[in-house]
């Protein structure tokens, strides 16, 4: 499992080549992942240069909430400085239908950069939601036990007739992840992760091993508690989220 807690993009100062006055580009960097940019109509490129003011690192990328089509170059960019013919990290993205994701070596760079060449975009513009670059951490990955639960957030109300009538609102999904076999060593780093995540933020998934993939979600806990096994060096732990909106 990987968390995506750290945002080290969050800092940076945005450019982007074309913006759509109702939806600018800061949005990509709301914790809401509902609050979109948008390129101006007839624009199928979309270039967005994150400058960080100082090098700070980033291993994973995560594009959110989007209306980029299958057949579209993309790409997640560093580089030292605002030069782009052979930056120090050139990673293509994989498409997909909902969040686009890929966990790369990294490095630390002041400048990164999405750049989107999407022709065959039927809307004719580019829209994003969150884009998410992080200094990930990969967590522990033996003996994990994972529950996936689907929250109904609606409500509903019997009458005095015995009728029920329901508010309907949305569906969400919940995941808990337990690991019991920590050393002590992960368990100080996995405190430290807990202490950032204050905020929304994305965590994936082997999909061989448990198959949802990624997944943008807040922590559902106030507390992360370590229990020390009986006549072991090991530690468990667990972690609760509620999916995002």
């Amino acid at each position: 499992m990987i968390i995506k807690s750290n945002e080290t993009m969050s800092v940076a100062v945005l450019t982007a080549n074309s913006v759509n006055i109702n939806y600018p580009v800061k949005n990509i960097l709301h914790s809401s992942r509902t609050k979109v940019f948008k390129t101006v109509a007839l624009t199928t490129t979309a270039t967005i240069v994150f400058d960080c003011l100082a090098a700070v690192t980033c291993n994973s990328i995560d594009i959110d909430n989007h209306n980029i089509s299958s057949g579209a170059t993309i790409k997640w960019q560093g580089n030292a400085t605002d030069a782009w013919g052979a930056p120090s990290v050139d990673e293509e993205l994989t498409w997909s239908a909902d969040i686009i994701n890929k966990d790369f070596t990294g490095g630390s760079y002041r400048y990164w950069r999405l750049h989107i060449v999407d022709a065959g975009n039927t809307d004719t513009f580019i829209k994003l939601g969150r884009v998410f670059g992080a200094s990930s951490y990969t967590t522990p990955g033996l003996a994990q036990i994972f529950g996936d639960s689907i929250i109904d957030n609606s409500v509903y109300t019997e009458a005095a007739g015995g009728t029920t009538y329901g508010d309907i609102r949305y569906f969400r999904e919940d995941i808990s992840v337990k690991w019991n076999k920590i050393l002590t060593a992960e368990r100080a780093t996995m405190k430290a992760q807990f202490l950032l995540m204050t905020a929304p933020h994305f965590i994936t998934f082997d999909e061989s091993v448990i198959p949802v993939g990624t997944l943008y979600v807040t922590k559902a806990i106030e507390g992360l508690h370590f229990n020390l096994l009986r006549n072991s060096a090991y530690w468990e732990t667990a972690m609760q989220y509620k999916q995002e909106k």
